[in-house]
């Protein structure tokens, strides 16, 4: 064949195709749309820190997600369960411990039961049964919530942020790449009533004007960063911060992750060894290796980024541990968190992308309403 027939068929093939995909452009916009994004999602997952993407998995990043509630509580169950969903989230559910099923000889010694209410014993018991399915299952990692747990509806935005900082905070820029929080930690206090770091602590990662973080006027929460630090950093703005630190005080168990390494430290304290408070005290005791107890790595955000859920009501459906009037009543209350998952329920299940704050907007940093095709969540740095 002549070099000539060569080029004029090479050139009837190149025509063919500019045609055919020409074609299939203009008369199917839609298959171009598809098309475009897909190289546009490709392009920017090239670009991106991929050590975090299991925190887009069933599990948050941990390898496991427990939610502990007493197994007649269907109201609680049915909830966190939906909203989990709406989250792509996977829960196995632990049952709650009643205070009457416990036996005198199974409570660590030395808990003087005097001071502490059976419900309080029966929550211990229940948190430590979740930390002994993690040992004997060996889960490298596990988050244990309470049934009336709640989180932002960008939770998943936030926690790749919050393990930036704790990477940071430890050091470890490349852990594996199933560990997304890295493996240099006991506790990861993610949600709670309170935290607070060391009066000495100087290394805090800082993620300023975060639309997530409620005004301190709406808080049911305490600790946060040393005043000092405060004093040394007032470029940061103190209501619309949220900060990373090595915690050494804790309050609440809303949400708490454990390693492996660190439930079974915990066991090895507060049930081989002895109790002398409430758990989440106890759990407290140990971020700050205080009263004799093993120093623990914890690390927690301040705000929390897990909170608690109290439906509109009557205040004696909210706990099963405390008791309140019964006569009083109240709106529904998402402590500490401005989009609400919960508070969003029925938006989520109707599939609607815009997200309601549930203040009125009064900070410059936080929108009443968010459309979440287009919220993007701040990223912090080390603040020494």
């Amino acid at each position: 064949m002549s070099r000539w027939s060569t080029t004029l068929i090479k050139g009837a093939a190149v025509t063919l195709c500019v045609y055919f995909l020409a074609s299939i452009l203009l008369t199917d916009r839609d298959a171009y749309s598809s098309t475009k994004q897909i190289l546009n999602a490709g392009r920017h997952h090239l670009t991106e820190d991929t050590s975090y993407d299991h925190i887009n998995n069933e599990t948050l990043g941990f390898e496991k997600v427990y939610a502990i509630g007493l197994k007649e509580r269907t109201d609680k169950r049915d909830f966190l369960s939906l909203a989990a969903s709406l989250h792509g989230m996977k829960v196995k559910w632990m049952d709650g411990v009643h205070p009457d099923s416990i036996v005198e000889k199974a409570i660590p010694d030395k808990y003087n039961t005097s001071n502490s209410k059976p419900t309080v014993i029966a929550c211990w018991r229940a948190h430590m049964n979740a930390l002994r399915d993690v040992v004997e299952n060996g889960y490298a990692s596990a988050l244990i919530m309470e049934d009336d747990a709640d989180w932002d509806v960008s939770v998943r935005q936030q926690l790749r942020e919050f393990a930036r900082g704790v990477r940071t905070l430890t050091n470890t820029p490349k852990p594996p790449k199933d560990a997304p929080y890295g493996t240099d930690w006991d506790i990861l206090w993610v949600g709670g009533c309170a935290s607070g770091a060391a009066d000495n602590e100087t290394s805090i990662y800082a993620i300023p004007n975060d639309p997530t973080i409620p005004n301190s006027n709406h808080r049911v929460t305490w600790g946060g960063p040393p005043e000092s630090w405060k004093q040394n950093h007032p470029e940061l703005p103190e209501n619309s911060t949220r900060y990373v630190y090595r915690a050494e005080m804790g309050c609440c168990l809303y949400g708490y992750a454990v390693s492996l390494e660190g439930a079974q430290r915990i066991l090895a304290a507060l049930s081989v060894d002895h109790l002398d408070c409430a758990v989440d005290n106890a759990m407290s005791d140990l971020c700050a290796g205080s009263m004799g107890r093993p120093h623990l790595r914890c690390y927690a955000p301040f705000p929390n980024l897990i909170g608690t859920f109290k439906p509109q009501g009557f205040a004696s459906r909210d706990s099963d541990i405390e008791t309140y009037d019964g006569n009083a009543y109240h709106a529904a209350q998402a402590w500490n968190l401005v989009y609400s998952t919960r508070l969003n329920i029925q938006r989520l299940v109707r599939g609607d992308d815009v997200v309601v704050s549930q203040w009125e907007s009064e900070d410059w940093w936080s929108e009443k309403e968010v459309d979440m095709r287009e919220f993007e969540y701040p990223g912090g740095f080390l603040v020494t």
